[in-house]
């Protein structure tokens, strides 16, 4: 099984703080919770709230300590963690709700998809939610929403989805997923791989904004991207230092029809291409399928070459 990171309470945070719902500021901690986070924490019919917790980007690691650098890789503005307990009659079941203000909806996604593994079902709530088990994971607007259930027996799908409802309903700004990944042809897309890298894509330091998806290409994982640029002007400069870097590698880019081919040292093949400000390209095409990759960037250039015309057309008409 893949690894998760679903968040746990470090045992030295487990205190019990007695607050109200209507209280701006937590009881041991001294910076203000941004209102707009505790307007989104619902009711429960027989549940009772525990204890309310707030972190921010200084001192997220005291929560997630190992896996805070991504989610502040992704701007991470605050985090407002509520505990509900429901008493049974020989065991307490337990709510834990995560509400990550993530300061844009792109943001949110990129670390939502970051988390979420490829294949999981997708659950209608939100703009894009899974369920796995005792957790379920949303975003909603700029929110990156995390509920695990505790001792619920039968109910625990039912109770975390109920939460996750009410949670996601509270959003007032909803942004939906970001356009860009409407340009990936869904033939052979792998269900829910797509995914947003903001810094550092592909580990270059000069791409940025990167859209992936995952691919069957044969019985592997193909890789195709798009790398959505400032400016024509950036996406050419990102273009060349892409080009500089093979040839730094002694990987000689050929020129082709549909862009770019290289064959890099692990007998793979990455085609890649521009058009307008975004880079294109298809990555990890196992060798002897190489038609395969030159279909597969093709099928991606026409969809984004038709998107921008679509986006040239309305502004002409505005």
């Amino acid at each position: 099984m893949p690894k998760r990171f679903f968040s746990v309470m470090p045992a030295v945070m487990v205190i019990i703080l007695a607050v109200s719902a209507g209280h701006s500021a937590l009881p041991g901690q001294d910076r203000m919770v941004n209102p707009e986070l505790s307007a989104l924490v619902p009711e429960l019919e027989s549940w009772t709230e525990e204890e309310r917790l707030s972190f921010f980007p200084d001192n997220l690691f005291e929560y997630i300590n190992g896996a805070a650098e991504s989610y502040l890789s992704y701007d991470f503005q605050e985090l407002l963690v509520v505990r509900f307990i429901r008493q049974a009659r020989d065991a307490a079941a337990n709510l834990s709700l995560e509400i990550y203000d993530m300061g844009s909806g792109l943001n949110a996604f990129g670390i939502f998809s970051a988390e979420r593994y490829p294949g999981n079902p997708p659950v209608e709530i939100g703009d894009a939610a899974y369920q796995e088990g005792e957790a379920l994971n949303f975003m909603a607007g700029r929110y990156y929403v995390k509920i695990l259930a505790f001792g619920a027996g039968e109910d625990t799908a039912a109770v975390a989805r109920q939460l996750a409802e009410k949670t996601a309903s509270a959003v007032k700004e909803k942004t939906g997923l970001p356009a860009m990944l409407s340009v990936f042809p869904s033939e052979n897309m792998i269900l829910q791989s797509e995914r947003y890298i903001k810094d550092n894509f592909m580990g270059h330091s000069f791409l940025h904004d990167g859209f992936t998806a995952l691919y069957k290409v044969g019985d592997q994982e193909a890789l195709a991207f798009l790398v959505d640029a400032s400016s024509e002007k950036e996406a050419e400069e990102m273009l060349e230092s892409l080009l500089d870097f093979h040839l730094q590698e002694k990987l000689i880019p050929a020129k082709i029809a549909s862009g770019y081919h290289i064959k890099d040292r692990y007998d793979q093949h990455l085609f890649f291409t521009r058009i307008g400000k975004v880079i294109c390209g298809v990555s990890r095409i196992p060798d002897g399928m190489e038609k395969e990759g030159e279909r597969l960037i093709k099928a991606l250039s026409d969809a984004l070459s038709e998107r921008m015309a679509g986006k040239a057309g309305k502004a002409s008409r505005v």
